[in-house]
């Protein structure tokens, strides 16, 4: 019913997104979406291996086409209650483009990355859940 809901938000939204560039360099990959905000993002390496690093590479942006600013990443694992044993830097590229590096999985399972975005002095978060083997 979620996907239902916001393929239909997509749609009826559409143009409004139409100044968002959504081309990582490699591909769409991932995208999400908040009343708010559009987030494609993907990682570099592709494959994400337990106990290696990796970066995230972000297009944010809002609602109206504009871009948005990355403020942070992290992850945590919710089963296990704890975070990264790492702090990810961000790097701005510029026009909404980020790339969070230094991210590490240390241990197989359930993470949950939170993004947290703004476009003016509200921060919203949003997440993505990732299944590491």
């Amino acid at each position: 019913m979620r996907l239902l809901a916001a393929l239909v938000a997509f749609f009826v939204t559409g143009p409004a997104w139409a100044g968002c560039p959504l081309d990582l360099g490699r591909g769409a990959g991932l995208v999400i979406f908040s009343d708010h905000y559009m987030i494609a993002f993907r990682p570099d390496p592709l494959r994400i291996e337990v106990g290696e690093p990796f970066a995230l590479v972000f297009n944010v942006c809002t609602k109206s086409g504009t871009a948005g600013e990355l403020v942070a990443v992290d992850a945590q694992m919710p089963e296990h209650k704890h975070a990264m044993n790492y702090h990810p830097s961000i790097v701005a590229k510029g026009d909404g483009r980020f790339r969070a590096e230094g991210l590490v999985f240390h241990m197989a399972g359930h993470w949950e990355i939170s993004i947290d975005v703004r476009a003016g002095e509200e921060i919203e978060r949003l997440t993505h859940d990732f299944y590491i083997k």
